[in-house]
């Protein structure tokens, strides 16, 4: 079987040659021109074009290479990303803020060439990936968890087609199965059991585990989801009919199996490459025209206490690596001396004159853009805690671990929607909102959240 990491990579190549093949048709066909001339300007254009499709279609994750993606909804997603740009770069002519060499009714033509060959590519590339599925190529490695009836039944439904992409292992044994297994028939595939789960995935390199549990609680399936917990997979759950039929689970259909997907966006391009691109580029810029506010920052902070203007203190970052956030110092020096680690509050009184200013408008976490450069952190993501805390809420909520699968951020889901943690009952409450913010991760929300933290920046939170 081909190396997961290899198909993938392949895939987004085609995916990004027949892109690029179809800019270059398109800007032929629909400007009439000949590119590979010695037309500077044209050959300008059409490098800025390119450039400018691949960015907006990676944006909006159009470089999923998953074999369940409906194709339907990605032409949906094709043809408005064009036809809105062009739009858009068409009113910019029309006001004056540019000139473009080309008339209202090429652009148009353009877009309706160039949506075309985008079309017939995609379908191209994906009619081959069927067949390469059909040929077990690009195939993800699963297991399923639970020798019963309910597993049994995705198995069979499974082996009946290729399209859903995943290449069944085998069984695991839960240890809640029907003591009573002849009934249903015992498959020969079973290759361990839930303590050895760990082992499972390590040594037969398993991309998806499906989580086929015979009496699914919420307990019980957040007991299993915990024991996988900081392995890289992608867990598939096959709920509760009483939660499909209510709409009480988000699912995803699988052969006609309803599944809820967990960390679904993690492995995107946005999330893997995109995102942190982004993040270098946005955090450059910001840190060149921060830099002469700092020094009135700096200034100020030594005006107004004593001590350094610079505070640094030890947090956990990205699969548990440890580095130091860097703020501005907005607490007397030395505030922890007495009390220990503890969380701030709004009224806390270690906080100083003007540090209270800097809280107040987020400013004291601007150096944090070092951080983001040294890779340390993100702009958008859950904030990075400190390693007592940690320690402590993991024995609290186990499953806080799966907040280090991804970057920490300067601003987050959690940040904007709710203050500063003062009591362990803030923590839960937080962890429902960075746990959604992972499983839905995506340029569209990062937008939404970065817009929400300039609306909290200057109006505050309503608690």
């Amino acid at each position: 079987m081909i190396n997961g990491k290899i198909y993938n990579r392949s895939l987004v190549g085609f995916l990004l040659g027949a892109d690029l093949i179809s800019g270059y048709l398109a800007f032929s066909f629909g400007f009439k021109v000949n590119i590979l001339n010695d037309d500077s300007v044209l050959l300008s254009w059409f490098i800025f074009s390119e450039i400018l499709w691949i960015s907006l279609f990676a944006l909006s994750n159009l470089y999923d290479t998953r074999a369940t993606l409906s194709r339907f909804e990605e032409i949906l997603r094709i043809v408005p990303t064009v036809y809105f740009t062009l739009i858009f770069l068409i009113t910019g002519q029309v006001m004056n803020v540019y000139l473009l060499p080309f008339s209202f009714k090429q652009i148009l033509v353009y877009g309706f060439i160039f949506s075309g060959f985008l079309i017939f590519g995609r379908i191209l590339i994906h009619t081959i990936q069927k067949f390469l599925l059909k040929q077990n190529i690009g195939l993800r490695k699963a297991v399923i968890l639970g020798v019963n009836r309910r597993g049994l039944d995705v198995y069979e439904k499974l082996q009946d087609s290729y399209h859903h992409g995943l290449s069944i292992a085998g069984f695991i044994t839960a240890k809640d199965d029907p003591l009573k297994s002849q009934e249903i028939g015992v498959p020969e595939n079973i290759i361990g059991n839930e303590k050895s789960i760990n082992e499972v995935i390590a040594d037969m390199k398993i991309d998806d585990v499906i989580i086929a549990l015979d009496k699914p609680s919420p307990e019980r399936i957040m007991d299993t989801i915990m024991s996988v917990n900081g392995n890289p997979v992608s867990m598939k759950i096959l709920p509760d009919m009483y939660e499909v039929v209510t709409g009480l689970a988000r699912t995803n259909q699988l052969v006609g199996v309803p599944l809820i997907d967990v960390n679904l966006n993690l492995d995107t391009f946005y999330s893997k490459h995109l995102k942190r691109i982004i993040d270098i580029f946005v955090s450059t810029i910001s840190l060149i025209c921060a830099f002469p506010f700092w020094l009135l920052i700096a200034l100020g902070i030594k005006i107004n206490s004593k001590g350094p203007v610079f505070y640094e203190q030890e947090r956990i970052g990205m699969n548990g690596k440890k580095f130091f956030i860097k703020k501005f110092r907005t607490m007397v020096s030395n505030a922890e001396q007495e009390t220990g680690p503890v969380w701030s509050g709004k009224d806390d009184t270690r906080i100083t004159t003007f540090g209270k200013f800097l809280r107040r408008f987020h400013l004291d976490e601007t150096p944090q853009l070092i951080n983001i450069i040294l890779g340390d952190m993100a702009t958008i993501g859950p904030r990075p805690e400190r390693p007592y805390f940690i320690e402590r809420l993991e024995k609290k909520y186990p499953f806080y671990h799966r907040r280090l699968k991804i970057r920490p951020g300067v601003s987050g889901w959690a940040q904007i929607k709710q203050p500063y943690d003062e009591k362990y009952e803030d923590v839960h409450q937080k962890l429902k909102y960075d746990f959604y913010y992972i499983e839905n991760l995506s340029f569209r929300l990062d937008l939404k959240i970065l817009l929400g933290t300039f609306w909290v920046t200057f109006f505050g939170h309503s608690r």
